[in-house]
């Protein structure tokens, strides 16, 4: 076939290309070598126990194998593990939807809950932020008291202004010493003033406590008693 062709194209192509005109021989078609069978009987089986060993040697060889078929099919036993394993592992598809509407539902919830919780800190972000003024206002506010208490104190122990001649430094051991005698006596009277204050109140509570009893008519007497008692 290659002859007829190369004189063929010889005949088409001018004199000059002739020389350069390379004729390729068609390729020779690949051959499957043929399946070599076996001939004879089967190999026996290395243990005839083993049910998966008698299943592939049942689907390489079919009958000649000399497995009855009968024997790899599972038994109740195994049937009911399996199918355990597969309710386990590959659960119905019911299961599955109703787990996926249970997490969207659990989702959603989450969602709707942190949504509220945002929508009630930005509400009440104006409360807390006046009261965070507040408390630092108030905070503020006993700090220049306590200064101030403290530079009273200094005065009345004479370590107040400029520095005179013959009184301690202010950070003097002598001087920490007498600052902290006046602050444990300014205590001292800020207690006894408290506590003459909760007496005062107490005999104030006592005495219209009395007050009162008197103006109430006696347990079992009658109005009209009460007045001629009163009168």
């Amino acid at each position: 076939m290659a002859a007829p062709l190369g004189r063929a194209l010889a005949a088409a192509v001018p004199g000059r290309a002739r020389a350069s005109l390379a004729i390729a021989a068609p390729a020779r078609p690949y051959r499957a070598a043929p399946l070599r069978r076996r001939r004879g009987p089967a190999p026996a089986p290395s243990d005839p126990a083993d049910l998966r060993a008698a299943a592939r040697r049942f689907g390489r060889l079919g009958e000649a194998a000399g497995v009855p078929a009968w024997r790899l099919w599972p038994d109740p036993e195994r049937l009911r593990a399996a199918e355990a394993e597969e309710r386990e592992w590959e659960r119905p598809l019911r299961e599955m939807e109703a787990a996926l509407d249970r997490r969207e539902r659990e989702e959603a919830r989450r969602r709707e809950e942190r949504q509220q919780l945002v929508a009630r800190s930005l509400a009440a972000m104006p409360a807390r932020v006046s009261a965070w003024r507040q408390e630092r206002a108030q905070a503020r506010e006993r700090a220049q008291q306590e200064a101030e208490r403290r530079q009273r104190l200094l005065a009345q122990a004479g370590l107040g202004g400029a520095p005179r001649p013959g009184t301690p430094a202010r950070g003097s051991p002598q001087a920490q010493a007498l600052l902290q005698d006046l602050e444990r006596q300014q205590r001292r009277e800020e207690k006894r003033r408290r506590r003459q204050e909760r007496e005062e109140a107490a005999r104030s509570a006592m005495a219209a406590a009395e007050a009162a009893a008197a103006s109430r008519p006696p347990p079992g007497a009658t109005p009209q008693s009460a007045g001629t008692v009163s009168s």
